[in-house]
């Protein structure tokens, strides 16, 4: 935190490298965020770009007494979210157009490749079909690796509300896939 915070004042001073460096630490774990979240990587470089914007004209607002990684992505929250309310109803692509599915060619076998983009393509449904704050709990937790205090530092609420809300997120998932794969998921 200390880095960031140096890192910080130096942008504010006039230093633009040091802008270069913090986008550096944080780029790929905000672009990798907002992946989970659109599911769309043209979205999500969009995004990602906005978001460094947005903080390079805010710096100014940032105090050092927070965590910067908090601050950060309730920026890239608040960017996915204007984003999301703009095309959610104009979005008419296809779970199937967002699965990218030359990954999958290093797969020696066919039928690999195709039972991998079939599981693939019912996660991503399973995962869109959650609240976005159930999913944005979810990705923070397990994706980006955060305490339930820092999601509830992102998503304003207390650390508890935080952990229910991941626990739900992952019972919704759990449950889900159980339904997928034909079986059922007991409650543990």
């Amino acid at each position: 935190m200390e880095k960031e915070a140096q890192l910080v004042s130096n942008i504010l001073s006039g230093d633009i490298k040091s802008f270069e460096i913090l986008m550096s630490i944080y780029r790929n774990r905000i672009y990798n965020f907002l992946l989970k979240m659109s599911l769309s990587k043209e979205d999500s470089e969009d995004m990602t770009q906005e978001v460094f914007v947005r903080v390079y004209n805010s710096l100014y607002q940032y105090n050092s007494k927070w965590c910067f990684s908090t601050w950060i992505f309730k920026i890239a929250i608040n960017v996915f979210k204007t984003e999301y309310s703009k095309k959610k109803y104009r979005d008419s692509k296809k779970f199937e157009d967002k699965l990218n599915k030359y990954q999958f060619l290093q797969i020696a076998e066919p039928e690999k490749v195709l039972e991998n983009m079939e599981t693939r393509l019912e996660v991503l449904k399973m995962l869109d079909s959650l609240k976005l704050d159930q999913r944005m709990a979810l990705v923070l937790k397990y994706v980006q690796g955060f305490s339930y205090k820092e999601i509830g530092q992102v998503l304003k609420m207390s650390p508890e509300n935080a952990k229910v809300r991941v626990m739900r997120a992952k019972k919704l998932l759990v449950n889900n896939y159980g339904r997928f794969k034909g079986g059922i998921i007991h409650e543990m």
